[in-house]
């Protein structure tokens, strides 16, 4: 019954967190035109801090059911290979979740995404495609139980990293597409007519 439990809780985080990040990816795409207001921002924080519980709720949950897994298992569970590729892919979007609410998204308070320099919109785009494809991605795995103890790591980081050029390719594009109606793109060269 613990292992259950500890599933439906860790499924509830993933769920929450998915839902989450990807409504705040829609408003903020339909919020591109003007600096965020007081609101809007309001929201991102509160987006920010829900995001941030349920990953740490994913993380405590993880860990258990590893520690469960082991315990039942033994060492058997800890050489699947998924396991670990899913680890490293939260580990890759916790590091991307500080990068983008410390880097990121203080340059939306500044100035509307499509001001922004094509440089800084990049930015902002890369790290919302890593956000947003690594988010389904690790919910993917969560109810990939064919690939236990079938893909070797390096083939599930190799679909994940496919699957992130594509959204990070899509990101870019929508960038510079954010930005072709700012006749002042600060990137620009000024000299050039």
């Amino acid at each position: 019954m613990i292992k259950t439990l500890l599933v439906y809780g860790h499924l509830l985080a993933t769920c929450v967190a998915l839902g989450h990040v990807l409504l705040a990816d829609h408003k903020l795409w339909r919020w591109r035109e003007a600096p965020l207001n007081a609101t809007q921002q309001a929201y991102l924080a509160e987006t920010q801090k829900i995001v941030t519980l349920a990953l740490l709720a994913l993380w405590a949950s993880g860990l258990l059911l590893v520690l469960q897994g082991y315990l039942d298992e033994g060492q058997r569970y800890l050489l699947n290979q998924k396991l670990w590729a899913k680890v490293a892919v939260v580990v890759l979007l916790s590091i991307n979740g500080m990068l983008l609410h410390r880097v990121g998204f203080p340059s939306l308070q500044r100035a509307a995404y499509a001001a922004l320099p094509f440089s800084t919109r990049s930015r902002l785009a890369l790290l919302g495609a890593l956000s947003t494809s690594g988010w389904l991605f690790a919910a993917f795995l969560g109810v990939a139980r064919p690939w236990n103890h079938v893909l070797p790591c390096l083939h599930v980081l190799t679909v994940f990293a496919a699957l992130v050029a594509m959204a990070c390719g899509t990101a870019l594009i929508v960038a510079g597409l954010a930005g072709a109606n700012n006749a002042t793109d600060v990137d620009a060269d000024p000299s050039v007519p």
